[in-house]
Formats: structure tokens, sequence, C-alpha cells
């Protein structure tokens, strides 16, 4: 017996009014609607081994893995994961995430669901690339099914991404509506990427003037540009062990006053209670400037940080007039040309015709709450479904794509009946 499963677009079915019902109610997609696709009940529910690795014409690893039992599942389900930030200098491999300390993929196909992710083809800031992988890997999705008929298509296919990987992820939906039938972003600076790339340059200016230009000889470079000799004692855990260092010293011998002054000017959350996860935040926040400025700048085509033309102001230290006289100031000849680039190419619109669920920490210090409420204003001024947003945010934990299982479940139930 053949049994033909349509696949029919979510947003077609909404503007219909049926608004309440979840993404299997109505989920599919453009690049599937021109056949129908057909398989045979009959064949084994037991998945027989199938080609699911490979390279796309990019060059980024892929793969695709269905868990046992697919053919019979009542709902079909494939998570597409788009992974957050990884370092430029590191080898591309496949994701190996974690949630609630289970691998990602060993998580998604422990819910019963399909899933496929990407490596791209480079790291750093790749958020442009991401994006063209993610779609490469979203009509590699279609043609796996096609060719492998024995396999029902999925009922609903969902973009999911952290961090970096969420601002792919919401991107992507923004630009190419239709491609997936939902969407879940977590953690990401979907907000004002302008505003976060700042933050990272204002957290390495900030931690230079309240803790010294040099840390044990260690040069910290500065957002204009980072030497290989900083970065190398990065990678071999020296510098870090400097920082921890000096922070060490700050709490012994001055009560962790410079500590404090610091996170007021930087805004960066942290449990000031809490002096050694007070160390661990500054050095997640830090990892950015030290790791990722030169990767970024080349990207961008020149410098996006600027502190100097407007003036930023620095608040919340023991003496303001002098921090804001004596701290670095940077605005370089290329800067115009990264913010526009930023402003052209990293910058979310809030036009939404995907069903999205954003989650995110309240206290995240590497991505800020209010990138929340900053995408919101974009969708209520820009979407013609405002309803499209779901916003869930997260209070009982803290710390940067800080989630449980049951935040992820709550997410993914938000959308599924």
């Amino acid at each position: 017996m053949k049994t033909a499963y349509y696949l029919k677009s979510k947003f077609l079915l909404i503007t219909l009014g049926i608004l309440t019902m979840g993404v299997f109610n109505g989920c599919q997609e453009a690049s599937l609607e021109s056949d129908v696709i057909e398989f045979n009940t009959e064949k084994s529910a037991i998945l027989e081994s199938v080609p699911t690795n490979g390279t796309l014409p990019s060059g980024a690893l892929y793969e695709i893995v269905l868990p046992d039992f697919w053919n019979v599942l009542p709902q079909k389900v494939l998570l597409v994961y788009a992974h957050g930030y990884r370092d430029a200098d590191k080898s591309v491999i496949l994701p190996n995430d974690l949630i609630a300390g289970i691998p990602i993929k060993d998580f998604i196909l422990s819910q019963n669901m399909g899933y496929a992710s990407t490596s791209y083809r480079e790291n750093g800031l790749v958020v442009l690339e991401g994006i063209e992988d993610i779609v490469l890997l979203r009509t590699t999705i279609t043609n796996f099914f096609i060719t492998n008929p024995g396999y029902a298509p999925p009922e609903a296919i969902i973009l999911v991404g952290p961090s970096e990987g969420g601002l792919i992820t919401v991107l992507t939906i923004e630009q190419h509506p239709g491609l997936f039938n939902a969407a879940i972003a977590t953690c990401c600076p979907i907000g004002n990427f302008y505003d976060q790339l700042h933050y990272y340059g204002d957290a390495h200016v900030l931690f230079k003037y309240f803790f010294g230009p040099s840390i044990n000889s260690i040069n910290l470079g500065s957002p204009k540009r980072l030497s290989k000799n900083t970065i190398s004692a990065w990678e071999n855990g020296s510098l870090q062990e400097a920082i921890i260092g000096v922070l060490q010293h700050d709490y012994l011998h001055n009560g962790g006053n410079k500590i404090l002054q610091y996170l007021n000017c930087s805004n960066i959350p942290a449990d000031i209670n809490n002096p050694e996860a007070v160390v661990m935040t500054i050095l997640d926040v830090l990892r950015f400037p030290i790791k990722a400025t030169n990767d970024a700048i080349s990207r961008l085509g020149g410098n996006p940080y600027n502190n100097k033309y407007p003036k930023r102001i620095y608040l919340g230290s023991d003496n303001d007039r002098k921090l804001n006289l004596t701290i670095e100031r940077i605005k370089t000849n290329d800067w115009e040309t990264a913010a526009q680039n930023v402003a052209e190419y990293f910058e979310t619109t809030g036009l939404l015709f995907t069903p999205l669920v954003t989650m995110h920490n309240l206290n995240d210090h590497i991505s800020f709450y209010e990138h929340q409420t900053e995408y919101l204003s974009k969708v209520n001024s820009n979407s013609p479904f405002p309803a499209f947003l779901i916003q869930i945010p997260v209070s009982d934990c803290c710390g940067h794509c800080n989630f449980n299982a049951q935040d992820i479940m709550t997410a993914l139930g938000s959308l599924l009946p």
C-alpha cells in the first residue's frame, strides 16, 4: 500500500485563519511542492544503511540522520542545526555541541526526530557563509528524500540555532521565507549586531584601563588588531592564567574594587557574590575580543569598533572623568565601510513570514537579553504577521546558551502539538 504525503506551507494555512494550529497542522516547504513524494509503508520500519554524510558544493561537511522507526512515527520532524561561533583558526568539523551533557544529535534522535547539520565551509564570523550553507543543506535534504523514496519525507523541517547560529537562523528565514516550516533561535544577537560588536570592544579597552595594557609581559592587544603573540598566549593558556592572576589579586588586596568598576562600566552581568563565577564570566567575554577581532575586521572589510567619534562615555568607575579622558580611543579609516557592511548584511529586519521561537537567558553575559526586546520591536514594526514570533525568557539559570533539556522541549512544544 502506498501513502502520499503532501507538504503544504504553514504560512498559507495561517493566512486562512488557522493561526492557533501547530506546525504539524500544515507545515511544509516550497521546494517539495512540485511533486507528491510517495513511500512504501510495507518497507521495514527499521532504517537501512544509507549515505547520510557528505560534502556540500561549498566544501562544507554535512550529515543527515533519521531515528529508528522513522517511517512509522506519527509525526515526522527533522531539525536542521545551525551551530554557533567556532574560532576561525580551528579545523572545520561537524558540530558536537551538548544539551544537558548529551550530544545535540543524540538528544534530537532520542526525541524521535530527524537531525541534519553542517560544519559551514569555514569558521569565524561566517554568518553570510553560514546562511548559504544552510540553504545548500536544505536542498540536499530535499534531494535525500527524493533519491531515497523508501523513507517518508518529513512533515516539518525546523531550523534551530544558538548564538551565532541563532543569528544565521533568523537571517535565513527572513531572507528565504518558506524554506523552513519554523525556526528556533536561542541566545543570539538578533536585535543589534553593531552594538554586540561594540560590547566586545568596550570589554577589551576597559579591561586594559583597569588592569593594564600588558599582564605578565603579555600584551593584551587592541580592538584595532591582535598580534599573533597575544592570540598564541590565549591558545596556550598563559594569557588566561595571567588574567586570572590579576583578578584574584584584586579580590585579595583590593576587595574586588577594580573588578566591580570594570563590570559596572562594561555592563557585563555577573554574580558578584561568587568570585569564581565572576572570573569565568570575564574570561568568557574576553575570548571574543582576543580570538575574533582579526577575523571580524577581515570579513567586514574594516574595523567596526568606534568609541572615539562620536565619543563614547563610560560610567560606573570611581573616577569617570579620568576614565573618559585616558581610556584608549579608536576609530579607523575603514570604520565607515565596516559599519555599512554590518548594517547591510548582519542586521535582522524583523520581516517574518516563518514562525519563529526565540529563547534567551535573562542574565546572558555574551549576548544580552535586550536583543530580544529589540527584535520584538522590529517584528511589530515590519512583519505583517507579528504573531509568528514567540519569545521565551529563561530565568532559572544564568550564562550563555545555558539551557537544560526541559527548556529545549518547551521551545519545541511551543511549535508542535
